[in-house]
């Protein structure tokens, strides 16, 4: 089997940022390249005036060269958690640059800010990268403990689209994984006997793929997002895979839902699929 390439956006390049020590910690675990990517963003403002273009891309470009001498940084961090890869520098919009080199990568893992926890629910980076590749995301709480990443992993399942590819996307993890559970809230199939259409069977995939999975039916009785949350922190999962945005953003922000609850209030690293 190939390795993996996987795609580190890195916000700052000091210290152990949690995106790093996720992505190596699921170096350790499956044969993968890990691809250092720092985006000296160029923000649209700076071309609102011809005052704001000369001092803002001025910025941009001190940011983007400094940075450029950071790969002695990564690589030393990389080569530490016994895992290769390389580094790279993007000077252009962020979500344009991710989404770019996303298109040679299987995985992206992507930082989530504490400070802003709206961000991914609406119009933030994380979201907007869901929604502007096809590459599932490895989605890194700022504040996350991370030990043993992809030993315990919890699927959250609906049966849905967007559920399906989070699944197919954590594969080469599943395969590792000591533990696996399915939460199971798949509802059976209603189409008043119009459309027949081929089923997507999770438990015979995960067998074909030599995955052995713990089936645990889901129905909540209250709010759906808490009760997710309270079956994966039972099941002692250190990563969960889950479909993410299934309705619409602007429904998320205004009815609520799974993913809007899941991002504000776990801490383990979400693997994602929009």
């Amino acid at each position: 089997m190939r390795a993996l390439d996987i795609l580190v956006h890195v916000r700052q390049y000091q210290g152990d940022p949690p995106s790093v020590r996720a992505a190596t910690a699921l170096a350790r675990r499956i044969d993968a390249r890990l691809h250092g990517l720092y985006v000296a963003p160029i923000p649209p403002a700076a071309f609102t005036s011809p005052e704001t273009v000369a001092v803002l891309v001025q910025e941009s470009d001190r940011r983007f060269h400094e940075a450029q001498s950071a790969a002695s940084w990564w690589n030393g961090l990389i080569e530490a958690a016994g895992a290769r890869g390389d580094w790279q520098v993007a000077q252009a919009d962020a979500l344009d640059a991710i989404v770019h080199a996303a298109r040679w990568n299987d995985l992206i893992v992507i930082e989530r800010p504490q400070l802003k926890p709206e961000a991914p629910l609406g119009w933030g980076l994380v979201s907007r990268t869901a929604f502007g590749t096809a590459t599932p995301l490895l989605v890194v709480p700022e504040g996350a403990q991370i030990g043993a990443l992809g030993e315990r992993v919890t699927i959250l399942w609906n049966g849905s689209r967007e559920a399906i590819r989070a699944v197919h996307g954590a594969l080469p993890v599943l395969k590792q994984a000591a533990s696996v559970v399915v939460i199971d809230g798949e509802e059976p199939p209603s189409n008043g006997g119009i459309l027949h259409l081929p089923r997507f069977d999770l438990r015979a995939h995960l067998v074909d793929h030599g995955v052995n999975a713990v089936f645990k039916p889901f129905a909540p009785t209250g709010e759906r997002g808490a009760a997710l949350l309270a079956a994966v922190r039972d099941s002692g999962a250190d990563l969960v895979v889950m479909g993410a945005w299934g309705h619409s953003r602007i429904a998320e922000l205004v009815l609520g839902g799974a993913t809007r609850h899941l991002f504000q209030n776990t801490d383990k690293p979400l693997l994602v699929a929009h």
